[in-house]
């Protein structure tokens, strides 16, 4: 299917106990550390494109429950091959970050990643390597320790 202009960032946490970890996996053509990301489908919106990409990223075997972020970033559309099947004037490609709670879920990454790690907070932020993910990661974090969840997607 055809990649719509959007991305999608997607924030996995667990809770361990009284404490929470956050994934972070190395994506295997660039060598970094981030959340799972992204692009939309045509026809799909963001938060179908952002159960699809955790569900395809992290070998999932069912739905799990994901919350919308505020966090928001903007991606110069040069980076993506697909940029010239999209609308004429398309300069930035918006991303649209959310959370997923894995407790107790397991996960098999995807070949789009050598490694995932569980890690505390500061360990995680220090390791990402964009902006955007640092942010959302933040704005999870924030949200969990106030216990201010947003509802989850339908």
């Amino acid at each position: 299917m055809p990649r719509a202009p959007f991305q999608v960032l997607v924030v996995p946490f667990r809770r361990v106990g009284d404490q929470v970890e956050f994934a972070v996996l190395r994506r295997e053509d660039m060598n970094v550390w981030q959340g799972v990301a992204g692009g939309g489908e045509v026809g799909e919106s963001p938060e179908q494109a952002a159960a699809r990409e955790a569900s395809e990223e992290l070998g999932l075997d069912g739905p799990v429950p994901l919350y919308p972020l505020q966090t928001t970033a903007s991606i110069p559309a040069r980076f993506f091959a697909e940029r010239d099947s999209w609308p004429l004037g398309t300069y930035v490609v918006p991303e649209h970050s959310f959370a997923t709670d894995l407790t107790d879920v397991e996960i098999k990454i995807s070949r789009e990643h050598t490694d995932i790690q569980w890690m505390d907070y500061q360990a995680a932020h220090e390791v990402l390597r964009f902006d955007s993910n640092r942010t959302a990661l933040s704005e999870l974090h924030e949200r969990l320790l106030t216990a201010d969840l947003p509802r989850p997607v339908d």
